[in-house]
């Protein structure tokens, strides 16, 4: 695959991927719309109550940014763009967002967790304790 490209090229692969990944955690974000509403439907909350926008806004991001990525590894000429490579930099933006804030999560200590005592998975002998309040497709809030 011949990688050498001018800037402008460049910034087209980068803003077709990033275009594409957001779009891919927009979808992902409509699954957890789903549940989001499914979860409130029987308590006093609405959906607007319990929506983060600074999450979903995140959310959209990181997409955006595991689309860029994977462009720039999947697409060796621009201007002939399978239908394939578009749906895999969908699928970027939809797990990438899943992997990214996963890692994050691992890498980070949870709130409130004293200094010195945060959790640090070598193995299969330490986990963490996965956090109630966030789940998988929940990327609304």
């Amino acid at each position: 695959m011949d990688t050498t490209f001018d800037a402008t090229t460049w910034m087209q692969l980068i803003g077709l991927g990033a275009m594409l990944g957001t779009l891919g955690q927009a979808i992902r974000s409509i699954v957890g719309l789903k549940k989001l509403n499914d979860a409130v439907s029987n308590s006093a909350a609405t959906v607007s109550d319990v929506i983060e926008p600074s999450r979903l806004i995140t959310s959209l991001a990181i997409g955006a940014i595991a689309g860029a990525l994977a462009s720039v590894s999947l697409i060796g000429n621009i201007h002939a763009v399978a239908s394939a490579q578009i749906v895999a930099l969908l699928g970027a933006g939809y797990s990438g967002a899943d992997f990214i804030e996963g890692f994050m999560s691992r890498a980070t200590p949870s709130p409130g967790t004293p200094a010195g005592q945060e959790t640090v998975a070598v193995g299969s002998a330490a986990t963490a304790a996965p956090n109630p309040g966030t789940s998988g497709d929940d990327a609304v809030g």
